[in-house]
Formats: C-alpha cells, structure tokens, sequence
C-alpha cells in the first residue's frame, strides 16, 4: 500500500519539519510560501517525489 499524500495543519512548522525529518528519516521536498493566504505549505517524503 502507498499514501500519495495527506495534509497536517500545524502550529509550528519548523518544529513539525525537524521531527519528520530528524526522527523519522524523512526528506523536505520542497516548501512554498504564500503570504497572501497567511501560509506556507511543506512537502516530506521517504523517496524522491517522481517516485
């Protein structure tokens, strides 16, 4: 079985980053901000995203 995606609102995103990467073993994939709508939206995986 594999998860495509699903999405976590947090409250401190740095916080939440270094546990998925530090303690799990997963990579950022890439970040995007979006200023107007207050956001910014954080991709971790296991593999490469083209996976």
């Amino acid at each position: 079985m594999r998860i495509l995606h699903t999405m976590l609102r947090t409250g401190d995103l740095e916080r939440s980053i270094k546990f998925y990467t530090e303690i799990l073993g997963m990579k950022l994939l890439r970040q995007r901000d979006y200023p107007d709508g207050e956001f910014t939206l954080a991709f971790l995986g296991y593999g490469d995203e083209s996976d």
